[in-house]
This record gives structure tokens, sequence and C-alpha cells, in this order.
């Protein structure tokens, strides 16, 4: 299984969470939702990902 390194982002409530490893995904999001909080997490497998055609 593929191992990499990605972005979690989450609301303090636990309502919300997104994940994702694409650059252009991950300051959008940054700039978007500053409300989010986020962290580095790793995932396992190919997923389905945000990616905005990077």
């Amino acid at each position: 299984m593929k191992r990499r390194k990605a972005i979690e982002f989450y609301s303090t409530n636990g309502s919300e969470k997104y994940t994702g490893d694409c650059p252009r995904w991950i300051a959008i999001t940054r700039r978007l939702r500053p409300d989010l909080r986020e962290r580095t997490v790793i995932v396992y497998g190919n997923g389905r990902w945000p990616c905005l055609g990077c």
C-alpha cells in the first residue's frame, strides 16, 4: 500500500474534516477557510483526495 504525507483540515468541534495533498488545494483552503485547523498526517492508499490539476 502506498504511503504519503497529506494535510488534514478539521474544525474544532469535529464536524468537518478534509484531507488532501495537492499544493494548490492546500493553499486555497488555507486562504478561504482560516477557521479550520490543520495538521500533517500519513495516509495509505491512492485515495480520492481533492486536486486542482497539479
